[in-house]
């Protein structure tokens, strides 16, 4: 039993990357020592995460949560009266829905609290910091429009994840599969599992491609549905972070210098002078771009902006109806995510009847891995769960690279797409 819980968790491979490729996460347990981690599963433990639990924390920083802990050693029970629990409440209330009763000392101690994590991942929103407890989600507006297009035949509605590689498009994916459904579909097929929740892997156009490629291009040739009847849920992910994670997995962009740890992403030639170009091979043919940075801006550009307008308010406005998420808010509020999405394409969280890990009426948090198959990068460099909290919770990616290619990539990125997703550059 134990093996099976330690199995599940450290898979815990949050399907993070651009898809975090299953497979980005698949062995990350195994690889990270984590063999005593999960004591468990307790099969009478299903605690309900409620959507917007009020967690209990203090302004302490994790200095002084993990000194508390440093000196506790072997499997614990996170609580509040040795402070073990303070401040990461969330994460344990998390965690407990996949039966975990007991962690590692040590290990936990390590992870930050949910004041650090919103500080890392809110630094500035609107020009301030922000450490509002709810994810950014871009493109509401377009909602009502997506669903007044598919009105007549509301069973026909899907949703689709699309992002650039290394965004964590197959873990949306399996979020929307476990815990968003369409009702029309569900009465259309009877509850069938399977065909009932209505979301699709990826967007008809390729989920990496670029959104020039919607109704020019179809990685499935006999599609039943039409593209005005899918919802893109485009990710986004902070281009200092996105950026390290090509030059570890670059997929199919290529440029000078992407495997030379020390240099890479390398925006501008050795000279100082020249940007470094990148290529991009999709489905859909093949882009070019003067570098990483400016390949950040032209994928996204394209689903933020619309470039057929003829003046500067129009521009501003959605090309068509989709939604733009953050990878680090679907990483930290998979709940709160997970049911905005739903509800724009008018679907409803519910559980699948035919899921059998979580409890009835409980969000089902994904602790397995997403990535599976070829080009997904080697599992020392996979993720889970915890992993993924610690890892991209714990810090400013910006802290990656030196001032000199700070300030080049701030001069490279789009300073309005930037501060739309509380990004600092």
């Amino acid at each position: 039993a134990v093996a099976k819980a330690l199995c599940s968790l450290v898979m815990l491979n949050l399907y993070m990357g651009s898809q975090i490729p299953i497979d980005h996460l698949e062995n990350s347990f195994a690889n990270m020592v984590r063999a005593n981690f999960v004591r468990g599963p307790n099969k009478n433990l299903h605690t309900k995460v409620e959507s917007n639990s009020t967690i209990n924390e203090t302004n302490n920083n994790n200095a002084t949560l993990n000194k508390a802990t440093s000196n506790q050693t072997g499997m614990i029970v996170p609580n509040l009266s040795d402070g073990t629990l303070q401040g990461k409440e969330r994460l344990w209330n998390i965690l407990q829905t996949r039966n975990v009763t007991q962690v590692d000392a040590k290990y936990w101690a390590s992870i930050p609290t949910w004041d650090t994590i919103l500080q890392n991942i809110r630094r500035k929103r609107n020009g301030n910091a922000d450490n509002d407890e709810s994810p950014i989600i871009y493109g509401l507006e377009t909602c009502q429009a997506f669903q007044n297009i598919t009105s007549s035949a509301p069973s026909q509605r899907r949703i689709a994840p699309a992002g650039l590689f290394n965004t964590g498009t197959n873990y949306l994916s399996v979020l929307l599969e476990y815990n968003c459904q369409n009702p029309h579909r569900v009465k259309k097929f009877h509850g069938n599992a399977r065909r009932a929740h209505g979301n699709e892997w990826e967007v008809p156009w390729g989920k990496h491609s670029p959104a020039s490629s919607r109704g020019n291009y179809f990685k499935n040739k006999n599609l039943k549905y039409t593209v005005d009847e899918v919802l893109p849920v485009v990710l986004v992910r902070n281009p200092f972070g996105w950026m390290k994670s090509m030059c570890r997995n670059p997929y199919t962009a290529s440029w000078k210098g992407q495997r030379d740890k020390k240099t890479c992403p390398q925006l501008k030639e050795k000279n100082g002078k020249e940007y470094n170009p990148v290529d991009v091979k999709y489905g859909s043919g093949t882009t070019h771009h003067k570098s990483l940075g400016h390949l950040w801006n032209d994928w996204y550009g394209e689903y933020v902006y619309n470039n057929n307008a003829t003046n500067y308010d129009e521009k501003k406005k959605a090309p068509f109806p989709r939604l733009i998420v953050r990878f680090e808010d679907i990483i930290f509020f998979p709940y709160e995510v997970t049911k905005q999405i739903c509800k724009c394409a008018g679907g409803v969280i519910a559980h699948r009847q035919d899921d059998k890990d979580v409890a009835n009426n409980t969000f089902h948090y994904v602790v397995r891995s997403a990535k599976a198959g070829f080009g997904h990068g080697p599992a020392s460099q996979r993720n889970g769960l915890i992993d993924s909290w610690l890892r991209y919770g714990s810090g400013d990616p910006r802290d990656d690279y030196s001032e000199d290619d700070v300030h080049i990539a701030s001069d490279v990125l789009d300073p309005i797409i930037m501060k739309t997703f509380g990004y600092s550059s």
